[in-house]
């Protein structure tokens, strides 16, 4: 009977300790989540002043100033959480999201990992970029009323903005 009572002891301690020292992750005044997939939590700023009169160069500095970084979509998984709220039933809310075209032929760089893009998810209606050769050297991913993609826009055009957070494996 008294060995019964330390296991149980014991179980509730280690349950209690657990509970105690988990941190969840708060999502910041001003922002709401958009949703979650491979270890990424997606979020944006809420309509308001400034929410979608970004430039490329505002939306990194308010993505920070939240102790986000702006959104690096490295997966259509990714992709597909985040598309839905650049249109539709969400108002056109059109993002930009990590990659900058460096000049350099066929190459977008994050600003957020130091490497080349691997995953692209262009959109269909648009030009397809012409890498190096004009002054259109963000992204930003948007939907219209007949398809969702990506576009290369001058990095002093002004939208909302697509954060991320990385959570723990």
């Amino acid at each position: 009977m008294a060995l019964a009572k330390l296991t149980i002891s014991a179980v509730v301690f280690t349950t209690a300790f657990l509970i105690s020292t988990a941190s969840p992750i708060q999502i910041q005044a001003g922002f709401e989540m958009l949703g979650t997939v491979e270890g990424k939590i997606f979020v944006r700023p809420i309509d308001g002043p400034g929410s979608d009169n970004l430039t490329f160069q505002d939306a990194i500095a308010t993505c920070q100033a939240a102790g986000y970084r702006i959104a690096t979509l490295e997966s259509k998984a990714q992709n597909d959480v985040v598309e839905p709220y650049t249109g539709g039933e969400y108002g056109y809310r059109w993002s930009w999201i990590d990659g900058i075209d460096l000049q350099t032929p066929d190459v977008f760089f994050s600003v957020n990992t130091g490497k080349n893009l691997t995953y692209f998810s262009w959109s269909p209606f648009g030009t397809n970029p012409t890498i190096g050769k004009d002054d259109y050297n963000c992204i930003r991913t948007s939907c219209n009323a007949m398809a969702c993609g990506w576009v290369d826009v001058r990095c002093t055009e002004k939208y909302s903005v697509i954060c991320e957070i990385r959570v723990a494996a």
